[in-house]
């Protein structure tokens, strides 16, 4: 048994009071928002906000097949490859980009390049069911100009161009020789 309420599937605005009667509930199913009238016949409007039910992505970074928790002490400033694995993305058609940026001035963007994306579909339980979700690792060609200095970096995980997760990294570099380049 389901209980329906009258609504408007087509428009984005509110019931004029002639079409709807005092204490009734009547729900706009375009915009989420619920809305009744009060014995003095004005509309009162109840706002609605989705309910997400994603998991948030989850960021790591590693650096010779190691992972880092927040900083790098022994990073190789001619060049070498940090790989951030991103976990917890929705399967296709959602799309992902991603940003790496230095917040000090030890590096010009130009340093900073990040290789094709690749994707891995996994299965976990979320709320007792399960789940399948996408996997992304990406390798960054990384040098820093300023050596012996304390870089720090900004990842971005964007959908549709809203922020959804950033996280700091930071790290030292060496110019001694590299034993990964």
């Amino acid at each position: 048994m389901s209980l329906l309420l009258k609504r408007d599937e087509t428009g984005t605005g509110y019931p004029h009071p002639s079409q709807i009667s005092v204490g009734e509930l009547q729900i706009n199913s375009v915009t989420g928002k619920l809305y009744t009238k009060l014995v003095d016949g004005s509309i009162v409007e109840f706002s609605s906000q989705k309910v997400c039910f994603d998991p948030t992505p989850e960021v790591s970074f590693y650096y010779n097949n190691i992972q880092v928790v927040d900083n790098i002490n022994s990073f190789c400033c001619l060049g070498d490859i940090l790989v951030v694995e991103i976990k917890n993305l929705k399967l296709e058609p959602a799309e992902y980009s991603f940003e790496l940026v230095e917040l000090t001035t030890n590096t010009s963007q130009d340093n900073i390049v990040l290789s094709e994306t690749q994707y891995s579909i996994y299965t976990t339980i979320i709320n007792q069911q399960s789940v399948s979700l996408r996997k992304a690792n990406i390798p960054i060609n990384l040098s820093i100009t300023q050596s012996n200095n304390i870089s720090i970096f900004k990842f971005t995980v964007l959908s549709a161009g809203n922020k959804l997760l950033e996280k700091l990294i930071t790290i030292k570099c060496y110019e001694g020789s590299c034993s990964g380049s």
